[in-house]
């Protein structure tokens, strides 16, 4: 026992000097290190710029302290007898920046997408090519935003021919072209043959006006003057003697006409234009007649496709002789609904009418509709409508009419059926087949003194079958031919008559040319087959074919100054449209037209 006690003291005192030599090394080392450490600190401290040293030497003290405080941990711990060790290392902080990934960019081009997605496109067949067909002039409204300037022109022309043929006509425009545009038209023309008393002459006047106002509303005038004088030279026998006073027969009308429309849709969506008109119109014998007018259309827009129109007819008129008073009234009204696309108009009415207090319901129903892919259109309808027969409209229908003792409108009931369309880039056709209940329609007969007037008489019922077929070929405004063909055959008359006076088959046809700029040629034909006539009960019969053809030109002789040619019946056939009233032969006339601004 005593063995090892003495044993575990003197192994206790050995490793506690071998532990005080190894610290003592330790410390001796660190010293040396520590004076290198300095040595370098030093060198690097002379190295550095003088706003550096207060940092160096500040990072030096915290060094030797960190140094003693590890010292002073290290007696500390050899008087631990736990055997715990602490080994602190410190050295200077070095702040730097991680190395920073590079981002790799490839340079390969997209994907080309070569899927194809299938479009399916509806293009409405469109006809845009219309053939030209001259029609009268008329004063027409110009758009505010035109860019067409608007210039105002004059022109006279005159020139004389055979028989003892005078001709003269003036045009005149003035107006803005945008709030205001007035044409005034006058006219004169006389002619005289050989034959006693075959002579005519007319006088013209016409003023036409267009006024629009800032308020989106047109004012349309018109007032016109004519007088035509004439004799009635188709007496018969020749043999018969008859001053020029007594055979003397002058038409005189004067009328006015007024007239407004909105050019723009009203706030309600509603468009309407009514229209004002009164003619007076009087011959040398006493006779006179005064007619009012009243139309007011109206139409307003239920969809971009459907419609509702309204219109209104008020038609009066009084014809005074020296016997006799004749009282002729129309009233109608015609509502409808029209349904409008690219490829179809329907339009579904009727017509309420009430004829010299005779009440009569008509029908208005009309289709048109265009084939797809075609440029060729349907026509189909069933329609109503009236021919006011006036003193004024029968006298110019038949200029030789004598005193009416009566007068009636002719009620119309159609049922038609018909096509037209365009043919290449040139033609155009229409053509249509109709069959008419015709009511009151107007026959002529001669009287039976000496047939140089002809009494009117009123059918009360009759049919007609009615063909009729146009066709027409142009280049621009180069060249142009068209020609038409009417066919009709009337039956069924209730009273026994015959259709006298009424044509059964034409044909007619015109062309123009312009070979040069400055030069213009212009031809008409047509063929007229006889109408039938009577002159008694137990006298009657049909008139010869008249053919009839004319032939124009004219051409520029200076910037205004054009000279003109006309020849009228160059076939010389003394043919008659109506009987006993053969017409003038071969006849020309020249003459000059001069225009100015």
């Amino acid at each position: 026992m005593f063995f090892l006690l003495l044993g575990f003291t003197v192994q206790g005192s050995a490793q506690r000097s071998k532990s005080k030599k190894k610290s003592s090394q330790q410390k001796t080392s660190s010293k040396k290190k520590s004076v290198g450490t300095k040595k370098k600190k030093k060198t690097k401290q002379v190295a550095v710029k003088k706003r550096s040293n207060n940092v160096a030497a500040s990072r030096i003290n915290k060094q030797l302290d960190a140094e003693e405080q590890a010292a002073q941990i290290y007696k500390e711990g050899l008087m631990d007898t736990t055997g715990n060790r602490v080994v602190v290392i410190t050295s200077a902080f070095k702040p730097s920046l991680q190395n920073a990934a590079k981002i790799n960019f490839s340079a390969a081009s997209a994907v080309v997408d070569s899927a194809k997605i299938p479009l399916n496109y509806k293009v409405p067949s469109s006809n845009l090519f219309f053939s030209y067909q001259p029609i009268s002039i008329q004063p027409l409204a110009l758009p505010t935003d035109s860019g067409w300037i608007w210039q105002n022109s004059h022109q006279v022309k005159v020139g004389a021919g055979n028989f003892s043929s005078v001709f003269a006509e003036g045009k005149f425009a003035f107006g803005d072209g945008k709030k205001s545009i007035t044409n005034i038209e006058a006219n004169f023309l006389t002619s005289k043959s050989r034959v006693f008393a075959q002579q005519y002459s007319k006088f013209g006047l016409d003023v036409k006006s267009i006024l629009n106002t800032a308020q989106n509303l047109e004012w349309t005038t018109h007032a016109f003057f004519n007088s035509i004088t004439q004799f009635r030279y188709g007496f018969n026998p020749a043999s018969l003697i008859f001053t020029k006073d007594q055979l003397q027969q002058t038409y005189n009308t004067v009328a006015l006409e007024l007239g407004l429309k909105n050019t723009i849709s009203n706030d309600a969506g509603v468009n309407y234009h009514p229209q004002l008109s009164y003619y007076r119109f009087t011959d040398n014998t006493g006779g006179s007649e005064n007619n009012l007018i009243l139309k007011a259309p109206l139409e307003k827009s239920l969809s971009n496709i459907i419609s509702l129109q309204l219109g209104l007819t008020a038609d009066i008129a009084t014809a005074i002789f020296a016997t006799t008073k004749l009282t002729n009234n129309l009233f109608f009204i015609n509502p409808a609904l029209v349904f409008t696309t690219p490829n179809l108009t329907l339009n579904i009415g009727v017509q309420p009418s009430w004829d010299n207090n005779a009440y009569s319901m008509q029908p208005d129903i009309s289709a048109e509709a265009q084939l797809k892919n075609s440029r060729l259109k349907l026509q189909a309808g069933w329609v109503g409508y009236f021919n006011k027969n006036t003193y004024r409209s029968l006298a110019g229908y038949n200029p030789w009419i004598g005193s009416l003792n009566q007068l009636a409108n002719t009620r119309i009931r159609e049922q038609y059926i018909g096509l037209k369309g365009i043919a290449g880039n040139h033609i155009a056709y229409n053509a249509r087949v109709s069959f008419m209940k015709m009511n009151n329609q107007p026959l002529f007969i001669n009287d039976g003194v000496d047939g140089k007037t002809f009494i009117t008489l009123f059918e009360p019922d009759m049919d007609a079958l009615k063909i009729h077929g146009e066709l027409s070929y142009s280049v621009q405004e180069t060249f142009s031919l068209m020609g038409a063909v009417t066919a009709t055959q009337f039956n069924n008359l209730s009273a026994g008559n015959q259709a006298w006076g009424l044509i059964p088959f034409e044909i007619t046809g015109s062309a123009l040319w312009k070979p040069l700029k400055d030069v213009q040629v212009n031809a008409t034909i047509f063929y007229k087959e006889g109408s039938l006539y009577r002159i008694n009960p137990t006298q009657s019969g049909r008139l010869l074919p008249a053919v009839d053809m004319n032939l124009g030109g004219s051409f520029s002789l200076k910037k205004n100054l054009n000279l003109w040619l006309q020849m009228n019946n160059l076939f010389n056939n003394m043919y008659q449209r109506w009987n006993q009233y053969p017409v003038f032969g071969f006849n020309v006339m020249a003459g000059v037209v001069y225009s100015f601004k």
